[in-house]
């Protein structure tokens, strides 16, 4: 009989550190990561989760359950690997999650008993607790791109006071809107200065943080009185996204405007594009974040992203090519959906703030 001889067997555990570190800069799925660090000490030893790739957003799925154990378990989709993750975060629990942003996620409870407001990493099990003082039930929240970081806006159905709270200080701001702004969405944050849309006129009211002084930016002429607004920072330009149905399309179409601020007289105004270059826009129900495209990913530049239910009974999400109009749908398991999370498992919280 012929023996067959073992084949000579690789020890992965012996690659180059640098060939390690440049393998984990395409790990832009944090499976692939977490799996990656998993396969043996100098692996991991190699790639600290502080030099995590930019990474791929995942869809969080709602849940019609906050209470008990089913209130406990978050679930994820990738519409990029088509993977479906699930995640046990006790800290979840009786809370309500909102979006999308890098790495936190905005938690809240509004029970009269156990009114908490957090913000909640669910990959490192952070949370950090924001004590809100004049406004007992925000209804709109606006994030940055970097929720610790950044500001956190807060405003309420009864009040023409906007709260400004850094995590990273624990320190309120509040300007109060200008007397003829009775209402106002699409909330954002940028350099010193709060930007928001009142949707009676279409005008941008921007208020200066720190002086409390403001000033409007008339609306697009084509702006539709029921069109949904976006305000994002998008590689340091201010871009007003506009969320219009066609009634003669099923689809969606999105009005993408950048702030100019060089404009003649010092009269800031809103010039449309339809080229953001490599950056791609994600939107849930009232916020967005803009990142930089991966190719090769399959996540192209200048598309739009969104999440939708007033087509359909259920929630769908599409994507839309700025450039050329069309929009295609987007794969989906899960029949409702919350928000996008682009994952972070390194705690950014500073000391005594758990």
């Amino acid at each position: 009989m012929e023996t067959i001889e073992p084949r000579n067997l690789v020890d992965w555990s012996g690659l180059p550190v640098d060939l390690l570190q440049e393998i984990s800069k395409k790990l832009h799925d944090i499976l692939d990561f977490v799996y990656f660090r998993a396969v043996c000490k100098k692996w991991r030893a190699a790639t600290s989760i502080s030099d995590l790739p930019p990474q791929l957003p995942w869809l969080l799925e709602h849940r019609d359950n906050l209470e008990g154990s089913k209130g406990e378990t978050l679930r994820f989709y990738s519409i990029f690997s088509d993977k479906i993750l699930t995640i046990h975060c006790p800290l979840a629990r009786g809370k309500h999650l909102l979006g999308p942003t890098q790495g936190y996620l905005y938690a809240f409870n509004l029970s009269q008993h156990n009114l908490a407001h957090s913000l909640l990493n669910p990959f490192s099990n952070d949370e950090v607790t924001i004590e809100i003082r004049r406004h007992s039930d925000p209804y709109m929240v606006c994030m940055g791109s970097d929720p610790i970081g950044d500001y956190l806006t807060f405003n309420d159905y009864f009040s023409k006071m906007v709260g400004i709270y850094q995590p990273c200080t624990c320190e309120w701001n509040y300007v109060e809107l200008p007397l003829h702004v009775s209402h106002v969405d699409g909330l954002a944050c940028f350099k010193g200065k709060f930007y928001m849309n009142e949707p009676k006129t279409g005008n941008t009211v921007v208020v200066n943080i720190a002086s409390g002084s403001s000033f409007v930016i008339p609306p697009p002429k084509t702006l539709d009185s029921s069109d949904q607004v976006y305000f994002v920072e998008s590689t340091g330009n201010i871009l007003r996204i506009v969320k219009h149905m066609d009634e003669s399309s099923e689809y969606l179409n999105f009005h993408i405007y950048q702030l100019d601020v060089k404009a003649e007289n010092d009269q800031w105004r809103w010039v449309k594009t339809n080229n953001i270059g490599n950056q791609t826009l994600f939107l849930d129900w009232c916020s967005s974040i803009s990142i930089t495209a991966i190719p090769s990913t399959g996540l192209r530049g200048n598309c739009v992203y969104y999440i939708e239910r007033d087509l359909k009974p259920f929630d769908e999400v599409y994507k839309y090519n700025i450039e050329d109009g069309q929009t295609e749908t987007v794969p989906c398991p899960f029949n409702n959906v919350r928000t996008w999370l682009f994952p972070n498992l390194l705690s950014s919280l500073p000391a005594g703030h758990y």
